[in-house]
């Protein structure tokens, strides 16, 4: 994207905290994904340096975007 952001549905598929894009996207309309606090929608755009909190299993996961990334990468690079 032009303006340095990426949805957070897809942010959260490419680095592999969900397996399906719709998966992320359904988890962010259940409130399950926090963005800097607030609850976020699937189409929310995040930048490099927010937080996310993933409610998984009925754990937190605290995510740092440190890449914008669109594409699904390997276990290693999401990691």
């Amino acid at each position: 994207m032009s303006d340095g952001s990426v949805r957070v549905d897809a942010w959260l598929w490419a680095v592999r905290v969900y397996k399906t894009r719709s998966a992320a996207t359904t988890a962010c309309r259940a409130g399950h994904v926090r963005v800097g606090g607030d609850k976020a929608k699937a189409s929310q755009p995040v930048r490099i340096g927010d937080e996310l909190r993933v409610r998984i299993s009925g754990f937190d996961r605290i995510l740092v975007v440190r890449q914008l990334l669109t594409k699904r990468v390997g276990a290693p690079l999401a990691a």
